[in-house]
């Protein structure tokens, strides 16, 4: 893997970590990627409210609840596919990272500690078997793509995210969170578990 900048069809692709780890961006990050990674997720639950979630009888505990979960899942994907984040989650680079960067670099540790679904039998009308298989069906995808040769990682996650789509439509899902379980799996086996080059632009900003 390498250490340093290289072009590819001049898109500059800079694999050095430098300065400080950002829990939501990772290094060396554009004015761009942090806004998309600490701002832009709040439109999701804003959008749900007003276009699906005020017309359930939820408590104001549910709703909370239901953003909560909408930012995390949401604002999980954009982070964790970000050049910035990409360029710390499979960068060689030895790097002096606190527990926290290295729980979020951590191929199988970061997916393990995602329990977020297990809060929808909780505080919605759902069977615990949701969260149980929704949560096994991401970890086993997860094992699945690191047993595999590197250049099938992204082909395979995508199979398994279409997967996910189409049993989502066919089996239970909770009312007003339909879409929480194939972006769970977007997050946790595509956005972190696939390798992406860090692009960045020639000049920052």
């Amino acid at each position: 893997m390498p250490t340093d900048t290289s072009t590819t069809n001049s898109a500059p692709i800079n694999w050095v970590c430098s300065g400080k780890f950002n829990f939501t961006t990772g290094f060396s990050a554009t004015k761009q990627e942090a806004m998309i990674a600490n701002y832009a997720a709040f439109i999701a639950p804003l959008a749900l409210y007003f276009a699906v979630w005020q017309g359930l009888e939820w408590s104001w505990i549910q709703v909370a609840v239901a953003s909560l979960l909408t930012l995390d899942m949401i604002g999980g994907v954009l982070s964790n596919s970000l050049g910035s984040m990409k360029r710390f989650l499979h960068s060689e680079q030895s790097l002096d990272v606190g527990r926290l960067a290295k729980l979020v670099k951590s191929k199988f540790l970061f997916p393990l500690v995602h329990l977020q679904l297990f809060a929808i039998p909780v505080f919605f009308e759902a069977p615990w078997t949701y969260a149980y298989c929704w949560y096994g069906a991401m970890i086993g995808s997860i094992c699945i793509l690191h047993l595999l040769p590197l250049y099938l990682h992204r082909p395979i996650a995508l199979l398994f995210i279409m997967m996910s789509i189409i049993l989502a439509t066919i089996t239970y899902a909770p009312t007003g969170l339909e879409w929480l379980a194939p972006i769970f799996m977007i997050k946790l086996v595509l956005s972190h578990g696939v390798r992406e080059e860090p692009y960045r632009p020639s000049i920052d900003s």
